[in-house]
């Protein structure tokens, strides 16, 4: 899966920059980064070695994507930035 990250983007709609606006008012570039990578089916523990962060950075990443979101699990977390258009299946 890949985050939408970049408005020249071609495939993206023209809607794209108002949802990137949106994004970054909820999620911090490391928190869109961090859940890229849950999107990409990695581990807590992969992603702080992706990263090169501890174990526990990533976890504190992964925990605040999911509080901001308002979501209890990963999968509902991918599913929303399916949904809203940050990550593509």
């Amino acid at each position: 899966m890949q985050i939408i990250m970049n408005a020249t983007n071609a495939s993206l709609s023209s809607d794209a920059p108002v949802m990137q606006a949106v994004v970054r008012s909820i999620l911090t570039k490391r928190e869109v980064e961090v859940l890229h990578l849950m999107a990409d089916g990695l581990t807590t523990k992969a992603i702080g070695a992706r990263l090169g962060v501890t174990f526990k950075t990533a976890a504190c990443h992964r925990g605040r994507i999911l509080q901001k979101l308002g979501v209890d699990s990963t999968v509902t977390a991918v599913r929303w930035a399916i949904r809203e258009g940050l990550v593509q299946p």
